[in-house]
């Protein structure tokens, strides 16, 4: 080998080591915004994250029977265990937030809280209310419940409150405050969030860390679980609820799956094609994809910054088709007459199949999806590298030459298809065409699934605490989360109100949850607080004499309630929010306003956000009040997951079709200016029709439903039917006899099978999706391209190979 030809190779060796170097460098980051279509649907999301929904675990405790109260209270080893979790939950960085129990004395701050602020928080409603507590007959009798309830064992703490409060002003207030648990069924026990039944106690942290990525999830989990083993007394036990399981349980689920079918499918493609080619210097065409995939990691990372887990290893899945490169050199290259060398024949038929593989993915560059994109981008470029070291390197390790006869007997048991088949030609050209007309008419009434919860595989644990926290807690229905964020308190508070007064105009307040009862915006708290005034400048006058007569009747000085009346002319205060999420509503307040900060757009500061949500059950009978909402309401973002599931269907759905169609004009386009002639482009893309067939057919059959995994690989299946049927057509067109291109399109589509094909008998439905849809997409195109492209140009491609 001359000098001027190994400068080449070690320039390819020196890029593939330092690409090695860099890669080894890159630091994946997961991110679920990754798979979703759109910055609408990846706005929607940050809005769930801001407000701790996508980081939140509920941890529900529960007292066996065995060890329960008599009273039906919830026993001191529960209570005890919630506070020692809570305790050590909260001493952890790994959660920004825990709530177990409302502080001492909390009822007495918010009696005195809401005292403070009712002439903000009373409005038309609630005076109304007022007023019939005002009248003499009610007066009396809630005076002479006061008189009772002071000569009481419990009077001595409550004497201040109701000489403030003689008539439950603020119990009509406190009652408005259940819209701050929605349809949560707690109660609370000491300051600890209790069940009806006493047997269980609620607890809620909000992770520092996202739990939408394994790794945080596993550091997560661990602290959890050692704080449940620091906490728990006898006879408790607990359950974890929220978007951590599920993360657990699906890369568990997967890392289990490649564990076990990983290792079969690198052995199996390995010992079919030493077995096959009968060479151990074959092996070496198994590395294509490993040395080409560095480079492409290190470039995506330079030009994109960061890399996503998922784009990655579904990326080298993708570039996993690298290998058919090498195997068509191999096999080409190990003839008499080629000796080592490419043919002009096979560097033809590489090119094109080159070309109409990188259109493929080329086309998926335009992916709304980023996920998608970097798999693209990781795919052209690992596969435009393993083509560049397949061509250099591959046709001087193919060594001495081995005889059609041999090649006949290696064809995987085809002698007699090959022998004989051309009598079956009419029978063939009719199953393809059945094939493809059954894919037809089954293809409208397939379904893209857009949830991206049918990719979930939740462990049964996991399902029976989800069902027992619904029966215990409630929350049966899924939630609608109406959102208004701003830079400014007081807008996003104004559009609060306005979502709540909406609600309770069209009687859609059961079961909501919102901040607006107890922290209303500025225009709410300037009209309250002129309602409040109109109302006693009418009243005040004749009703001090009459509460000082009816408290005389009642068993009080005509003075008792001064501190009441007095605090009716004082001047009202309006409430500041930092206030409550100070206050002892703030476990509550924390999950629907909430303060936060994100890089500011056009500089390298950082900007204050304010968010508000309303939780409204997502049900039909609020799906029209949820679409006035967004029609009627500036400022408010309707996050419905019913209504979220189906834009990400819709939108998924039409960018795959979108670029399934892109990619299908291109190729014809590729393979028409190739063969300058109809036929033999039919030729080549009857592989690809029929491997489009035969997945809508299997899907049809197997409940009609489509979801990403099956449209992504779809796309690699295009990709290599479209591959075969080029050999084969440039084959049979050059009139070659010699099987070559027939046995390297057999040994692609054999390790193909053997390689992906495993995935099938994945538990996870991602991975099963992915080797099944390679498993039937391949196990169609495969022979399409062997007995059907023949037929469609006409030549007697059965030509025998064997003498």
């Amino acid at each position: 080998m001359t000098f001027r030809l190994i400068i080449p190779k070690l320039l390819l060796v020196a890029v593939t080591m330092v690409g090695i170097y860099f890669s080894a460098q890159v630091k994946l980051g997961e991110d679920a915004l990754d798979m979703l279509p759109g910055t609408s649907l990846q706005g929607d999301f940050t809005l769930l994250q801001q407000l701790g929904m996508i980081n939140r675990v509920f941890i529900s405790l529960e007292q066996e029977s065995d060890h329960l109260t008599a009273d039906g209270a919830p026993s001191a080893e529960l209570l005890t265990s919630a506070r020692l979790l809570g305790e050590n939950l909260s001493a952890t960085p790994l959660f920004s937030d825990v709530f177990y129990r409302l502080p001492p004395g909390y009822e007495f701050k918010l009696a005195a809280d809401l005292k403070q602020y009712l002439p903000i928080l009373a409005d038309e409603q609630d005076l109304r209310r007022f007023a019939e507590l005002m009248t003499p007959a009610m007066l009396r009798e809630k005076l002479r419940a006061d008189y009772l309830e002071l000569n009481s064992l419990a009077g001595l703490a409550m004497s201040r409150q109701i000489q403030q409060d003689p008539l439950g002003f603020t119990g009509v207030i406190l009652q408005k405050m259940t819209a701050l648990r929605g349809g949560m069924k707690l109660m609370l026990r000491d300051g600890f969030f209790v069940s009806a039944d006493g047997r269980h106690c609620l607890l809620w942290a909000e992770s520092a860390i996202p739990l939408t990525r394994s790794a945080n999830a596993v550091l997560v989990n661990r602290q959890i679980e050692d704080g449940l083993a620091a906490s728990l007394g006898n006879g408790i036990k607990a359950g974890i609820i929220g978007p951590l399981p599920h993360t657990l349980a699906n890369a568990n689920t997967i890392r289990r799956d490649l564990g076990r079918l990983l290792p079969v499918a690198v052995i199996a493609l390995v010992l079919f094609l030493f077995l096959f080619l009968r060479d151990w210097r074959a092996l070496f065409l198994v590395s294509m994809p490993f040395l080409a995939a560095p480079p492409a990691i290190a470039l995506l990372y330079a030009v994109n910054g960061r890399v996503s887990a998922m784009a990655l290893g579904f990326g080298i899945v993708l570039l996993g088709i690298g290998v058919d490169f090498a195997v068509h050199i191999y096999v080409g290259c190990r003839t008499d007459q080629a000796a080592g060398k490419i043919s002009t024949d096979l560097r033809k038929s590489l090119i094109m199949a080159f070309l109409t593989t990188i259109t493929v993915f080329a086309v998926l560059l335009l992916s709304k999806v980023p996920a998608h994109r970097q798999m693209a981008f990781l795919a052209i470029v690992g596969l435009s590298w393993a083509l560049i070291l397949a061509w250099h390197f591959v046709p001087s390790i193919s060594g001495k030459s081995f005889g059609p006869s041999e090649l006949g007997i290696r064809l995987l048991g085809a002698r007699g298809l090959l022998k004989y088949g051309h009598h079956w030609r009419p029978v063939k050209l009719l199953v393809w065409l059945i094939i493809l007309g059954a894919g037809m008419a089954v293809w409208p009434s397939l379904h893209y699934n857009g949830d991206l919860r049918a990719l979930d595989v939740p462990t049964q644990k996991v399902i029976n605490d989800e069902r027992a926290f619904r029966q215990t807690w409630g929350g049966e229905q899924e939630q609608a989360f109406v959102v208004a964020v701003a830079p400014d308190q007081g807008e996003v508070l104004d559009v609060n109100d306005r979502v709540y007064d909406l609600l309770r105009r069209e009687e859609r307040l059961a079961e909501v949850q919102s901040v607006a009862t107890v922290l209303p915006g500025p225009l709410r708290q300037e009209k309250n607080i002129s309602i409040w005034q109109t109302f006693w400048q009418a009243r005040l006058g004749k009703f001090e004499p009459e509460l000082r007569q009816a408290a005389i009747e009642s068993g009080f000085t005509g003075q008792a309630f001064q501190p009441f009346l007095d605090g009716l002319s004082v001047k009202p205060v309006r409430m500041a929010s930092d206030h409550l999420l100070d206050g002892p509503l703030r476990p509550f307040i924390n999950s629907l306003f909430r303060r936060v900060t994100e890089p500011a757009v056009g500089d390298s500061g950082r900007q204050e956000l304010f968010l508000a949500a309303t939780l409204i059950p997502d049900n039909g009978e609020n799906a029209e009040v949820l679409a006035r909402i967004s029609r009627e309401i500036d400022g408010a973002t309707v996050l419905s997951n019913s209504r979220w599931r189906r834009k990400v269907e819709i939108d998924l759905k039409n960018d795959i079709i979108r670029l399934f169609s892109i990619a299908a004009v291109l190729v014809i386009l590729i393979c028409a200016l190739f063969f300058r002639r109809f036929r033999p482009v039919v030729a080549v893309l009857a592989p690809v029709t029929s491997s489009l067939a035969a997945m809508a057919l299997f899907a049809a059959l197997t409940g009609g439903e489509l979801n990403i995994m099956h449209a992504l690989m779809g796309i690699m299946v295009v990709g290599l039917s479209v591959d075969y049927g080029i050999f084969i057509a440039k084959s049979c067109l050059a009139g070659v006899d010699d099987g070559r291109a027939f046995m390297a399109v057999s040994i692609c589509a054999v390790s193909t099978l053997s390689g992906f094909g495993v995935l099938s008998f994945a538990v996870h439905p991602a991975l099963h999706a992915l080797g099944v849809t390679v498993l039937v997409g391949i196990g169609a195109a495969w022979p399409t391209a062997l007995f059907v492209t023949p037929v469609i140009l006409d030549l007697p491609a059965e030509r025998e190979v064997i003498p």
